[in-house]
């Protein structure tokens, strides 16, 4: 059997990942859960998602389906915020994973689907499923139990005991950075080093006390068992398509769609612009069109880079596009574009630079008489190499692929 979860949670609190994890408790004297849960993160353009945009699902083999249906319809009543104006919970139960099942997960995680296109599919398939309220959790339900995982990474999560929901977390800074210094690059996005922040707890009031990502089990293993913390209730470890990229497309720049995330390539238009709050625009072109490209101010030193491009430097560009501007992710300088400033020219006989000799009159050097009618134009030396640059692990998207996953020469990594 087959159960998959979405949309329980809200903005004040629960969370579907805790959800299945008590589920998955209860249901083991019913049968045995076959291989790890799998998180899965669907488009994060989607406008009523609540916080990660995050389904969950799991198998089990058991021969007590009817009892299975029935604990897992009361954990959803019991464990959903079902007060939050955006929660409407969906709850799906399928005997197989069927290719249609698949395709509506690599959709649900590049567009923007609606509640229609899960309930004609699971109607076709003859699949059990009951949604509340609007249903709209029934698309990540069946798209978190159809995720056909080419690509996948690691989350272990801890969870808070019910008591300590809702107030501080209590967790020994030193033993994070430890942690990460001790596992990195087999996890990652536990701190930011540039930002000095520690980025794998939330502030929000759920039930999550943090969760710890990589790509080796082992070493998220050694980074847990080396942080210090508040007692946790339960914990799991969940397959995932974090940090893999699922939901970028190939595209062009003139064929691009709001609510969808691109690989972009392009040459730079015209010199980024600062504006009020810190963020930072620049224009891609390939010559079919062009896009306004985003570095907003929560990609903090990320923006640095971005500043420093120039007219006629080639990129690509990975993002989510919403309206009509891409929110960059990361980049990859291709080519840089020669650049040139000029000056006063050089005097050919002492090699010192000439001064004005006065409106329109040229250049002379006062030592050697000789003169020159223009200035000379020098390269322009940047601070700048190509190659692949990414935005800080505050700013980054749970989809997105970190550079430390990447392999290759010229990859400039955010720590």
């Amino acid at each position: 059997m087959f159960i998959g979860i979405d949309d329980t949670d809200s903005e004040r609190g629960l969370c579907t990942t805790y959800l299945a994890a008590v589920l998955m408790e209860r249901l083991r004297p019913y049968g045995k859960i076959s291989g790890l849960p799998r998180l899965i993160r669907l488009n994060p353009c989607a406008r009523f998602k609540t916080r990660g945009n995050a389904a969950l699902a799991f198998a089990l083999e058991s021969d007590r389906p009817q009892k299975v249906k029935e604990i897992a319809l009361k954990a959803v009543l019991e464990l959903s915020d079902f007060s939050g104006v955006n929660t409407n919970p969906g709850l799906v139960i399928a005997d197989d994973v069927t290719p249609r099942m698949t395709a509506f997960y690599r959709r649900a995680v590049t567009q923007i689907l609606q509640i229609d296109d899960a309930r004609a599919l699971l109607d076709d398939e003859g699949i059990w499923y009951r949604g509340f309220k609007k249903g709209r959790g029934l698309i990540g339900a069946l798209a978190a139990i159809g995720a056909d995982l080419t690509d996948f990474t690691y989350e272990l999560i801890a969870y808070r005991q019910r008591q300590r929901w809702g107030t501080p977390r209590s967790i020994e800074a030193e033993t994070v950075w430890r942690a990460d210094a001790l596992t990195y690059p087999g996890t990652w996005d536990t701190v930011d080093h540039f930002n000095k922040r520690i980025v794998f707890a939330p502030h929000s009031g759920d039930p999550v006390l943090f969760g710890i990502r990589g790509s080796d089990p082992e070493a998220i293993e050694e980074a847990f068992q080396t942080i210090k913390s508040e007692p946790w209730e339960r914990r799991v470890l969940y397959k995932t398509n974090q940090g893999t990229d699922a939901h970028i497309l190939e595209g062009e720049i003139h064929e691009v769609c709001d609510s969808q995330s691109y690989r972009l390539r392009g040459f730079v238009d015209r010199s980024p612009e600062a504006i009020e709050g810190g963020h930072i625009f620049f224009t891609l072109q390939n010559g079919k069109g062009q896009i306004k490209c985003a570095a907003f101010e929560p990609t903090k030193n990320f923006r640095s880079i971005v500043k420093q491009l120039m007219p006629g430097d080639e990129l690509e560009v990975w993002g989510a596009v919403r309206d009509k501007t891409l929110n960059l992710e990361k980049m990859n300088i291709l080519r840089l574009a020669e650049q040139g400033v000029l000056v006063a020219p050089t005097c050919p006989q002492c090699k010192r630079r000439m001064e004005s000799a006065g409106k329109g009159q040229g250049y002379r050097c006062r030592r050697c008489k000789t003169t020159a009618l223009g200035r000379e134009r020098r390269p322009l030396i940047r601070n700048l190499e190509t190659g692949f640059y990414e935005v800080p692990p505050c700013a980054r998207r749970h989809l997105s692929k970190p550079l430390v996953r990447m392999s290759g020469e010229n990859i400039h990594h955010s720590r």
